[in-house]
């Protein structure tokens, strides 16, 4: 269409730009403040485990983990696997393969990214690589796999609940989620 109103639409653009970045921003933020929250719930409850299984068995250790700290880091690491479109290519998968299979890279993504940030945490500190994996799981590889199971399990509704989301619309789930009143959807298959 022609431009009639002769308006500098170099400017216009501009700030249609700018709408849609601020936009996404907030979009961005959104879901950060999500995945972090549902993190930290997940990673404090963990340590809550860990204290008491310690403590039944005569361990008086007060190692609080940071839950909100590594929810904070974990988040990051879940929007940038994203942003590079980790689980991708399961997009054209059934629901329920594409919610197992993300959940299956990013329980992966990060076991992986917590054993290397003890790796360096303890080559810092001048410890033995070793001790990277041995508060993880109890450093066997059963604790390990048992570890990833739970993450595995864990991110499945996280997982589920986003993969939905997409598909219905994020207003209409939000909607459906958190208002007083149900409204009625029709899916229409396409």
């Amino acid at each position: 269409m022609q431009n009639v109103a002769k308006t500098n639409s170099g400017a216009a653009a501009a700030a249609a730009k700018k709408e849609s970045l601020e936009e996404r921003a907030l979009n961005e933020l959104k879901r950060y403040v999500i995945i972090v929250l549902y993190l930290w719930v997940l990673f404090a409850l963990f340590s809550a485990y860990k204290r008491l299984l310690l403590h039944e068995n005569g361990i008086s250790v007060w190692n609080e983990s940071f839950a909100i700290v590594n929810a904070l880091i974990f988040g990051k690491v879940i929007l940038i696997a994203q942003a590079l479109r980790l689980g991708g290519n399961l997009r054209d998968r059934a629901l329920v393969w594409t919610v197992l299979g993300k959940s299956l890279l990013f329980a992966a993504v990060l076991i992986l990214f917590h054993i290397g940030e003890e790796a360096i945490r303890a080559w810092f500190k001048d410890l033995p690589l070793s001790t990277a994996v041995a508060d993880f799981g109890g450093g066997t590889w059963p604790g390990l796999v048992t570890y990833g199971a739970i993450f595995f399990v864990a991110l499945i509704p996280f997982f589920a609940m986003q993969e939905v989301s997409d598909a219905l619309g994020a207003d209409a789930l939000w909607s459906l989620m958190f208002t007083s009143r149900r409204k009625a959807f029709r899916l229409v298959q396409e």
